[in-house]
């Protein structure tokens, strides 16, 4: 038998031939050479099937899976259970990844001895209709990798770190102990990754982050994901939440991680419920609803990761009449643009002052932005004096 790979990754595949050599070719190049690369095409009814079959003839560390579509959490799991490494990590067919990704996770993980060791990513857009652009991920409520405790530490020790995006892809993950944790096959649905990353930090005994991005998570115009979905399957968005909360219940770790996990769910399906079709939302605002009843007669819940705007829509949710409240109130907000476009176009003085004011807010923005860095630098400052 071949010699155990350091690292095996897993990559599940569904229609993305014009994403995916980019992909697979940034995980060859690796330097960390001793890896397996586990290609899962999920029944993809375009070439990506032949592309990895190609693969797997040219490089010996590639398996290349074909299995009947079933989704992208079986398309994980099934690469998970095949994976032979030390450790296996998750890329996402349509992202790709720095040349050093695994071989600086590698050695971080071993030297701390970790269940998990996580990376950070950039926002990738790659066209000029995206806003081409690559930053590194800063989440909502503002937390922030680059201020997780050195080396190794449990997930209650710094439970912000719930409040951060699943990204279950930006990490590596023991063997001995992800094997043991499956993601819920949910066909079609989005965010699929939130109840498995959950069920991760409940079971993680130690991991460890690594200040450093490696992963470009691209989200660009007309990509197919679930970044661009106006359906029904995004009510299993509410539903990977629920299953998330109840995994929090299980392993008895809801009250230290509360906080940040609320916040997480809140900013998990802000916009996919802004977004679903009309049809769907009163649905979608009923099942959000019942999550955040958990706390709506919470006396020691203190909305420590909200801001002003997170709370006032999260009273929607826990208000018994908050469907109507809401709905009254988006039609408010849209008489209020209607009546904006008309001031522009008939009143060039009020146009003026509309982007006068537009640019001054730009500006405020970009300085509360700059504030909040220095302030994050400033409390990291601290902690390393008293360190």
């Amino acid at each position: 038998m071949a010699k155990k790979p350091k690292v095996s990754i897993v990559v599940p595949i569904y229609n993305v031939e014009r994403y995916l050599k980019e992909c697979v070719d940034s995980i060859l190049k690796q330097t960390l050479r001793e890896i397996e690369v586990i290609l899962v095409d999920d029944g993809s009814p375009d070439n990506c099937g032949k592309i990895i079959d190609e693969y797997a003839k040219r490089d010996k560390r590639v398996v290349a899976i074909h299995q009947k579509n079933g989704g992208y959490s079986k398309a994980v799991n099934r690469g998970i259970d095949v994976a032979r490494g030390e450790y296996i990590g998750i890329i996402e067919s349509d992202d790709w990844i720095d040349d050093d990704m695994y071989e600086t996770l590698y050695k971080d993980a071993k030297k701390y001895k970790t269940d998990v060791t996580k990376g950070m990513f950039y926002i990738y857009r790659s066209t000029a209709s995206s806003g081409a652009q690559n930053k590194v991920y800063r989440n909502p409520s503002g937390v922030d990798l680059r201020f997780a405790p050195e080396g190794a530490f449990k997930p209650e020790d710094w439970p912000r770190i719930v409040a951060f995006h699943a990204s279950l892809w930006s990490s590596i993950y023991k063997s001995t102990f992800i094997k043991k944790i499956k993601i819920p096959e949910t066909a079609g649905a989005s965010y699929q990754d939130f109840p498995f990353i959950m069920e991760v930090l409940c079971r993680a005994k130690k991991m460890s982050v690594v200040k450093r991005p490696f992963v470009h998570w691209r989200n660009d115009d007309n990509q197919g994901n679930s970044t661009s979905a106006k359906g029904e399957k995004l009510l299993l968005m509410a539903k990977n939440s629920q299953t998330s909360l109840e995994i929090l219940k299980k392993y008895k770790k809801l009250e230290v991680f509360k906080e940040p996990f609320f916040i997480h769910v809140f900013w998990a399906n802000y916009e996919f419920f802004n977004r679903i079709d009309k049809k769907y939302k009163r649905t979608y605002f009923n099942q959000l609803a019942k999550i955040f009843s958990e706390i709506k007669n919470d006396s020691s819940f203190h909305y420590q990761y909200f801001t002003e705007f997170d709370i006032n829509m999260t009273k929607f949710f826990l208000d018994e009449n908050g469907y109507s409240k809401y709905v009254f109130k988006m039609f408010l907000h849209r008489i209020k643009l209607f009546l904006i476009k008309v001031a522009e176009t008939l009143l060039p003085s009020y146009r003026m002052t509309r982007f006068l004011k537009d640019q001054n807010f730009d500006i405020m923005h970009q300085n509360e932005l700059l504030m909040d860095e220095i302030l994050a630098l400033h409390r990291e400052i601290d902690r390393l004096k008293k360190k």
